[in-house]
């Protein structure tokens, strides 16, 4: 063949193979594009196909973003499967540090609510270690080592997530001032509880928060607030029948004292 034809041949493959290649390009950019910004089934396939295709140094941000798409729906075994074999590739250094800190933060809330606490709080600790910045991870080790008795160290965990965005909530307040309690400062337990109520929530969530703090009103002796806080939990519809017994034992203590002293004036000589 001669070598004008041969050249001919080579270019005409050439131009082929590079429309080929970028046609690949621009089909595999919209995959990414699907997969990283969509959502639903879609989005799901465009990860699937792109974890499927590509090696184990790319693939890290794709299980990360299928395992977000199959926590919207639940899918929670599909979620710890993704999030499992992204850090089995980390060790191979082929995972960024923000994509293994997700990993940790998720796998976290998805064995919470699984009820796994024990893998909970292996990913949450995990999570605390690496410089977590999502409050929910300190607050679930707070109640943790609440429930352990260990005040002081939840304690620690409680003025981590008070300085995170988004923190100071309901939830935070209560395990604050179940801290103090623990440490028997009921001041400082009524000071959280305080701040907490001036938070809105739904009726809920404040009717319980009213109920600790009815609580935390009797131990202080402050009565005529105690029976003001339980009576707002029980108007509310809280479940309390502890409530309508220590609102008794209140009435009861309020009535002693505003009773005449009982002793004798003595008379003047």
């Amino acid at each position: 063949m001669p070598i004008k034809k041969l050249i001919k041949w080579g270019a005409l493959v050439f131009a082929v193979s590079g429309a080929g290649f970028i046609a690949f390009s621009f089909f595999l950019s919209a995959k990414k594009k699907d997969c990283l910004e969509g959502e639903g089934r879609k989005a799901a396939a465009a990860c699937t196909f792109l974890i499927e295709n590509h090696t184990a140094g790319y693939k890290g941000a794709y299980l990360l973003r299928r395992a977000q798409l199959l926590e919207k729906d639940e899918s929670w075994d599909g979620v710890v499967s993704d999030l499992n074999e992204l850090l089995a590739i980390k060790v191979a250094g082929q995972v960024s540090p923000e994509q293994v800190l997700a990993a940790y933060e998720s796998l976290a809330a998805v064995h919470a609510r699984k009820g796994a606490a024990a893998e909970a709080l292996k990913f949450a600790e995990l999570a605390a270690q690496n410089g977590s910045k999502n409050p929910g991870i300190y607050l679930s080790l707070a109640g943790a080592f609440l429930q352990e008795k260990k005040f002081s160290e939840a304690l620690g965990l409680l003025e981590t997530a008070g300085g995170l965005e988004g923190a100071k909530k309901h939830p935070y307040y209560n395990a604050l001032a179940s801290a103090y309690e623990g440490l028997d400062d009921f001041p400082k337990a009524y000071g959280a509880l305080k701040a907490g109520l001036g938070v809105r929530a739904p009726r809920p969530v404040l009717a319980a928060t009213s109920k600790h703090m009815g609580l935390v009103c009797y131990e202080l002796k402050r009565y005529k607030e105690a029976e003001l806080y339980l009576g707002y939990t029980l108007k509310a519809g809280l479940d309390c029948p502890e409530c309508v017994l220590l609102q008794t034992t209140i009435r009861l203590a309020l009535q002693e004292d505003e009773l005449p002293d009982p002793r004798p004036e003595k008379k003047r000589k």
